[in-house]
């Protein structure tokens, strides 16, 4: 087993097709090329002696590079670490350090990564990439063997966001990429050979390595990236390439729908969809009566490789409906703080078991004994079941706000906001009240130019939520801080200094 056979199983009759398009850079790799891109970077790897087990990291973004540089070092056994380009030079020893990573692949230059750590590593930058598999001159006496590894072997370290503690590596298994994709088949989209999926959200996160560019090979449906996400790229892109499918966080398709122009634009895909945050009824609604389809939505953890449960062809009633798993793959069940299940409609902690689950976290025996119990995920997010079998997720165990000793989901809070129709975004964290033990307190992004007094959007939220739900303050800001997959940093929320 090995992420290359998604590649390497090609039927000749699609060696031709488009496999990669690298927008930026202008660069096109059909499949037959993407092959021997991937065998260029395998075999000078070996060259330079690595072996199966060793752990390469990457720290690139999106872009043709990352996906070779990815395929490449599992081609040889090697375990691919990801980084998040976001990070900065000063952040990398942390990742380096605690992977083992025996060299990284990097978009910064030799020079700034060896200025801040000092530990024995091979570096190389992007452009070297890039030189390797584009060299003509130089041919491959004899192609290296693809490694198979074992179905429960490490292949690849994937970093938690660290939002509530250091961020830790999950430890997936090749067996985990072949469950992802028998996930895909059955709960997302039948893709073919003409389809085109657009890949702006991060490629160093689950969602771009794992979600796009596995079904993307398998299905010989061509993947074209984007460096980040920016709204008339994205449309400019599905004009010119004729893109079929894209994925996003809740907050980029809240951007598009803010282009009345270019929604004719959004109307030739056949789907959109979305997840690593909570998607709100407004934003479901809105876009279906806009651009005609549904804005389909997934649940899922780098713990469980990415998928867990989707929303297909449906509104997001309520917010937070995920929908259903795949069925004899993965059973998700609610169970309270004892571990035992709770009836449908009672809130607790989503528990999940089945195939494809992480081997663990990295050198974390204590952590992973608190999250991978009895061969279940305990997925630290709450939520309940509904009667049609779909689960409604309402937010992390550790944000839920403790208002007199009634729970407070914060996403149930920004959803009333966002559907206020000058609120742009919107955030709920907990403050302490000496009182209450702790109150609501907002953050909100209005419409530019909009001006909207605190009493008077209190008032409007007095009609959707409980009184004991109401935020006692809310804070007017620039833009809501999210971290690269769209969460809400709720930790730099509460770090923020009251405006006066």
């Amino acid at each position: 087993m090995n992420y290359c056979d998604f590649l390497f199983n090609n039927n000749d009759k699609y060696l031709n097709n488009e496999a990669i398009v690298d927008i930026e850079k202008g660069e096109r790799l059909s499949f037959g090329e993407l092959e021997n891109a991937v065998i260029k970077v395998a075999d000078f790897l070996i060259s330079k002696g690595y072996k199966p087990g060793m752990v390469i990291a990457t720290h690139l973004y999106n872009g043709a590079e990352a996906a070779i540089a990815l395929l490449a070092i599992q081609y040889i056994g090697c375990v691919i670490c990801l980084i998040d380009p976001l990070y900065k030079a000063e952040e990398l020893p942390y990742y380096l350090k605690d992977s083992g990573a025996s060299c990284i692949f990097t978009y910064l230059d030799r020079e700034s990564v060896k200025n801040v750590y000092q530990g024995e590593i091979e570096i190389f930058e992007d452009k070297e990439i890039s030189q390797i598999y584009k060299n003509t001159d130089k041919g491959i006496d004899k192609k290296p063997e693809m490694y198979e590894f074992g179905k429960d072997e490490l292949a690849m370290l994937l970093y938690t966001s660290g939002s509530t503690s250091a961020p830790k590596a999950v430890m997936l298994s090749t067996g985990c990429y072949y469950t992802f994709l028998e996930k895909s088949d059955m709960r997302m989209y039948q893709y073919t050979s003409e389809d085109r999926l657009l890949c702006f959200v991060p490629f160093s996160h689950g969602f771009g390595s794992i979600s796009l560019l596995i079904p993307s090979l398998a299905h010989k449906a061509a993947l074209v990236f984007l460096k980040t996400f920016h709204p008339l790229k994205v449309v400019d892109a599905i004009s010119k390439e004729n893109i079929t499918h894209i994925y996003g966080v809740p907050t980029h398709y809240m951007q598009l729908l803010r282009y009345e122009s270019k929604i004719e634009e959004l109307k030739k895909l056949k789907a959109a969809f979305c997840a690593a945050a909570p998607l709100s009824y407004e934003t479901s609604r809105q876009w279906k009566e806009k651009v005609g389809i549904y804005l389909d939505e997934g649940y899922g953890l780098s713990e469980t490789c990415t998928l867990i449960a989707t929303r297909i062809s449906k509104l997001s009633e309520p917010s937070g409906n995920v929908g259903f798993p795949p069925k004899g793959i993965l059973e998700v069940e609610v169970v309270d703080e004892n571990g035992q299940v709770v009836e449908d409609g009672t809130i607790g902690e989503l528990r999940v078991r089945g195939r494809g689950l992480m081997l663990g976290y990295y050198n974390r025996p204590e952590e992973t004994a608190e999250r991978l119990k009895d061969g279940c995920v305990y997925t630290g997010d709450l939520g309940y079941k509904m009667e049609d079998g779909s689960y409604v997720v309402c937010g992390r165990k550790t944000e839920f706000i403790n208002v007199a000793g009634l729970k407070v989901s914060p996403i149930e809070i920004e959803s009333a906001l966002n559907s206020h129709p000058n609120v742009v975004d919107s955030a709920a964290i907990g403050v302490s009240d000496q009182l209450y033990g702790e109150v609501v307190k907002a953050y909100v992004v209005l419409e530019k130019g909009i001006e909207i007094r605190e009493r008077d959007l209190i008032k409007y939220l007095s009609g959707k939520i409980a009184n004991f739900k109401i935020p006692k303050s809310i804070e007017f800001i620039d833009a809501i801080p999210r971290n690269n997959v769209g969460k809400i940093d709720k930790k730099a929320l509460k770090n923020r200094k009251v405006l006066k």
